[in-house]
């Protein structure tokens, strides 16, 4: 089986398009460039499966007292969210229940490869910063606890806090047993932080939270974790437990970050839901956090692939936030068999849309049907739900990095693009017109290309008509209903005398919008080509076009209004459109737009400048050929480059149909 897709993100850095071989549930072969796949990805990106090394459970399971048909349940519906490999999290407890807690994770590994092993956060952790463990239950790495640590089975990955006594000593054995130690839930100092780096230390749990203050004379636990190279810190990535702009700190300072959950049972779950857990009922808020009744946080309630989005708002690199739920991690533990694509490793893929969605999910080469569907324009943005509270500038900032998102949806939509150019610069070409359909934000973008293109390319009134739900003069002010009125869409094509000359483009975020649809069957009917410009997937209009343009820029930061992203990449699509059809028929040389109308004193120094470079021509010599030529520039040019009279220069273009390249090559051809 080959994927192929537009680009790939192979666990560091993004390259161009490329595909992956999939041969037994590994990757086989990573082919750079264009790749005809059995599996062909339209538009967004291939990556590694996530990996979560910090999880306590999720959609309603809690990996403490998990059944074998609950792991099935907690498995499958992370795999459907992106997440292909997860170390479940035990804390604190008697050591009967850590064991028979164990015995489950054990258990489940064997039928589950997705499971890493078990993480064991406690039972050697500070009591002033133990957090919602319980103090009866902590314990000091003696020999003898570790002895019964030790023979519990699936041990991956133990937290403790350092300072307490043996602790160094207990880093030492664990290490050598082949546990990878993190340092957590710790008043440490940075001395102590290092010397249990010496003794083996190599990660650290949940940076900035229950452990030692970062402070500009005394870094802490956190000062230490992202600046000392033999520690891979991880950061809660759900912008609560740790704000967004220590997010933002973090994973763009520190190369080894990695990103968390600490989810408990809660997260996954709807708005809303209930659960209970530890000893008192966790609801799931807006934020995605799991609270108390008095509000107080009982847990992390996001799964990974919320984080990543979480991360990217906060200003974090998308391949950072990526790397750092990937390869980082797998890294950190050792695991040589995923956590990027290269030959050889597990299959383990997500293919994600350009707004960092997950559309697709392989594990092992086998395909999972994900949990969410794509996000469309009208998605409410969970990682947004405190979006009216943030400072300006990270509102700003968020609105910035939902464009560059929308930058790469019109990138990947270039060949339909350039496909519907093709079609609709043929019908001008045949003396045909060009017709836009849209209503609000998209009618009025169709209506102002058609109106700049007049001035712009010099072409003559009705080449471009738009066609806006409730009239022009809904482009000032908003007319009720009139999207809805498919009657007044037929009408108007009517009165223009649409047929089968004609193309027309329908323009519509939601790409179900009533009136843009029923244009776009009605010149269907009528014979002409259609083309949609739509920002949903798989919509009625798309279905209904002979092109359709999908420009995939995924949920808006204040939802459903799609003057933002939408728009902006509507105005995009539409200036390439016009522009593109527009050089087809020869309205420009090179960069000059040499068909424009010099209607006044700015225009006529363009003019002026353009005749200057395309000729070589000084001034006064290329002010007389533009005087002569009514300031035309195309007539003015040929004047000047093949020693032309005004009529002669009118009759070359008149013959090589309006191309001042073609006719100049003609022009030199018979001298």
């Amino acid at each position: 089986m080959i994927i192929s897709a537009p680009r790939l993100f192979l666990g560091e850095t993004f390259s161009g398009p490329g595909a992956v071989v999939v041969e037994g549930g590994l990757i086989t072969a990573v082919l750079p460039g264009e790749t005809r796949g059995d599996i062909v990805l339209s538009h967004g990106f291939l990556a590694p499966g996530l990996i979560d090394v910090h999880n306590n459970g999720a959609f309603g399971v809690d990996c403490a007292t998990a059944t074998p048909d609950e792991w099935d349940v907690f498995i499958e519906r992370l795999a459907a969210r992106g997440v292909t490999s997860v170390l479940p999290t035990i804390i604190t407890a008697p050591l009967a229940v850590l064991q028979e807690a164990a015995a489950g994770v054990a258990a489940a590994a064997l039928r589950h490869a997705a499971i890493l092993g078990l993480h064991l956060e406690g039972p050697f952790l500070a009591p002033a910063k133990r957090g919602a463990h319980q103090r009866h239950d902590l314990r000091l790495p003696d020999a003898a606890a570790l002895d019964e640590i030790l023979r519990l089975p699936a041990l991956r990955l133990i937290t403790l806090a350092p300072e307490l006594p043996g602790a160094l000593a207990a880093i030492a054995r664990l290490k050598a047993a082949g546990v990878v130690v993190s340092l957590g839930h710790t008043a440490a100092d940075a001395e102590t932080m290092r010397a249990a780096a010496c003794a083996g230390a190599s990660m650290v749990t949940h940076v900035f939270n229950a452990q030692s203050p970062l402070s500009h004379r005394a870094p802490g636990a956190p000062g230490v974790a992202l600046t000392d190279p033999r520690f891979a810190p991880c950061l809660i990535a759900d912008a609560v437990h740790v704000d967004p702009t220590m997010l933002a700190l973090a994973f763009n300072g520190c190369p080894r970050a990695i990103a968390v959950t600490d989810s408990i049972l809660i997260a996954g779950l709807a708005q809303g839901e209930t659960r209970p857990f530890g000893g008192a009922v966790a609801t799931l808020n807006a934020q995605g956090v799991g609270v108390r009744a008095d509000g107080t946080i009982a847990g992390a309630g996001i799964v990974l692939d919320e984080g990543i989005r979480r991360l990217i708002a906060a200003g974090v690199a998308p391949q950072t936030a990526l790397a750092a739920a990937t390869s980082r991690p797998a890294a950190a533990l050792g695991l040589a068999d995923r956590g990027q694509l290269a030959p050889g490793l597990r299959a383990d893929l997500v293919w994600w849309s350009d707004d960092f969605a997950p559309l697709q999910v392989w594990t092992a080469g086998h395909t999972t049907q994900t949990a969410t569907p794509p996000r469309g324009t009208e998605a409410a943005r969970a990682e947004l739900a405190d979006l009216d509270e943030r400072p300006t500038l990270a509102i700003v900032q968020a609105f910035l990095a939902q464009e560059q998102a929308a930058q790469r949806a019109i990138a990947n939509a270039a060949p339909a693009l350039a496909r519907l150019a093709d079609a609709v610069a043929a019908r001008l070409q045949a003396g045909g017109r060009l017709f836009y359909a849209g209503a609000g934000t998209s009618g009025r973008l169709g209506l102002l290309d058609a109106v700049e293109c007049g001035p712009t390319f010099g072409i003559d009134e009705g080449l471009i008509i738009p066609l806006l739900a409730g009239g022009q003069n809904a482009f000032i002010k908003a007319v009720e209903g009139a999207e809805d009125d498919e009657d007044a869409a037929i009408a108007a094509l009517d009165a223009h005398e649409f047929s089968a000359a004609d193309a027309l483009v329908g323009i519509a975020a939601s790409g179900t919008t009533p009136f843009t649809l029923a244009a776009l069957r009605h010149a269907d009917a009528l014979g002409g080509i259609t083309g949609a410009i739509v920002n949903n997937p798989n919509s009625p209009m798309a279905r209904q076009a002979d092109y359709a343009v999908e420009l995939l820029t995924g949920a808006e930061i204040i939802a459903g209004s799609t003057r933002l992203s939408a728009g902006s990449v509507q105005k995009i699509a539409l200036n390439t459109l016009s522009s593109t059809v527009m050089i087809r028929l020869g309205k420009t040389y090179g960069p000059f737009m040499v068909d424009m109308r010099a209607t006044n004193i700015k225009l006529r120094r363009r003019a002026l400048h353009m005749l200057q470079c395309i000729s070589a021509a000084n001034e006064d010599d290329a002010m007389l050929a533009l005087t002569a030529c009514n300031m035309h520039v195309k007539r003015a040019a040929l004047m000047l480059l093949r020693k032309l009279s005004a009529p002669a220069a009118e009759q070359a273009l008149a013959a090589a149909s309006g191309s001042l390249r073609r006719a100049l090559r003609l022009e030199g051809a018979q001298r």
